[in-house]
């Protein structure tokens, strides 16, 4: 709180990024973006303020209630964006005549929605969206997960960090219909199912019992998870869901992705669209929320715009993804920068501006001390900005010609003549 009353902390559940806290960012972005590419998706991008409409279709209740919703000046019902898929929806239909099918198109996507805030959940963040569209094959869910490890290994992360949990909704459905829960309760039973890993098993039986259904048959739901555990574990009686259960897995281990799945037929997926296999990474301990999920929504595009496509995606979200890359000291990351220039006299400040932009020029990047001061005091601005290199005006130096160099790790000196300063700093190979 400022001494005039303003609070200086920003809307509660949502960030600021002061420049070391947008280098976290920036590399999370730069994974995402890298594995992105390389696994061949197209980027796009959309408005962070969308037509409340296209939002509610996809929509569950729980997320309808969470979503920042006003009006504009026209009286048009807006909303700050919850997730981008339906935003994806939108761009595909209006523009499917352009697009290449199968089409892999990804985005990084600043979400928000009204929720209690708890660790590892904001009101806001930026999520990582991976999306095949018009690919019936299983091998899109195992394409778009193995970009997704790429990313993970490009921020340190392996097998023995993050496990991808998997399942298949339609072997969840078929489940609950032989044991005779209606279909009409099958997304309560599917939303409750999906708080395991965070609520205990005698509570979610309390849950579902709430719901109207016998306690016997609750603890029938679980008993039959690790039958359906075991079944695909063993390779027996498959078809159907479970063939392509199995069917993925060999897909994923001939991406290399292997040791990161884990068969969970506790992974439900509480929103109602998912139709196929569905999967959320967690750290291997447990201790955070989901870090990533999706799957296999063949229904969505018909739902929404009466136009049948499949599809499969995935959102990966920077909040827990950033507690993890903590929790594996993985976080750290130096701001640096290859020279810094400074100047020990009032006069030579343009000089050093004029100096600085010559290393620019060059190649180089650099930065500039922009008043005169001491060499302590430029000295200690360089280090502290993270440059391998320090160029110092000094006068009697400048008189002769010369900029003194101070390689700031080693401590050594070189004074080098001022013209060829650029040249010196390019030749020692630190360009960004």
């Amino acid at each position: 709180m400022a001494d005039d009353g303003l609070d200086l902390a920003p809307p509660r559940g949502m960030r600021d990024f002061p420049p070391d806290a947008i280098l976290l960012r920036d590399k999370i972005f730069n994974a995402w973006t890298k594995a992105s590419t390389e696994a061949g998706f197209l980027k796009y991008d959309a408005p962070v303020v969308e037509n409340f409409d296209l939002l509610a279709r996809k929509a569950g209740e729980e997320v309808a209630d969470q979503i920042y919703v006003f009006s504009d000046k026209s009286d048009r019902r807006l909303a700050l964006r919850p997730e981008a898929t339906p935003s994806l929806v939108r761009i595909i239909t209006g523009n499917k005549h352009k697009v290449l099918f199968p089409a892999k198109w990804w985005t990084i996507a600043q979400c928000f929605r009204y929720e209690r805030t708890t660790k590892g959940r904001k009101r806001e963040h930026y999520q990582w969206n991976l999306d095949i569209i018009g690919e019936p094959s299983i091998m899109a869910e195992a394409w778009i997960l193995a970009a997704a490890v790429n990313a993970l290994k490009l921020l340190g992360l392996g097998p023995d960090d993050v496990k991808i949990r998997f399942n298949h909704r339609k072997l969840i459905t078929a489940l609950l219909t032989e044991i005779g829960i209606a279909e009409a309760s099958h997304l309560d039973v599917l939303l409750i199912l999906d708080k395991q890993g965070k609520v205990e098993v005698p509570a979610l039986v309390q849950m579902l019992v709430e719901k109207g259904i016998s306690k016997e048959i609750a603890e029938t739901i679980f008993n039959r998870l690790t039958t359906l555990h075991t079944d695909v574990a063993n390779g027996e009686n498959l078809s159907g869901p479970q063939k392509e259960i199995s069917d993925f897995l060999n897909y994923g281990m001939a991406l290399g992705i292997g040791d990161y799945l884990c068969f969970d037929p506790g992974v439900v997926r509480g929103l109602a669209y998912y139709t196929g296999i569905v999967f959320e990474a967690f750290d291997a301990g447990r201790e955070l929320r989901a870090v990533f999920g999706g799957g296999r929504y063949d229904n969505l595009f018909s739902d929404m715009t009466g136009e049948a496509r499949c599809a499969v995606g995935l959102g990966f979200g920077d909040v827990v993804l950033g507690e993890l890359l903590e929790a594996k000291k993985l976080a750290e990351v130096k701001t640096t920068i290859p020279a810094c220039v400074g100047s020990f006299d009032k006069s030579l400040e343009s000089d050093a501006a004029v100096l600085a932009k010559n290393i620019i020029s060059a190649g180089v990047s650099a930065d500039v001390l922009l008043s005169a001061g001491g060499p302590k005091k430029f000295f200690q601005y360089a280090d502290r900005r993270g440059a391998r290199f320090a160029v110092l005006l000094a006068p009697d130096e400048f008189k002769s010609g010369l900029a003194l160099i101070k390689e700031l790790g080693t401590g050594e000196q070189t004074k080098v003549p001022i013209a060829e300063v650029p040249a010196w700093l390019a030749g020692k190979a630190v360009k960004p």
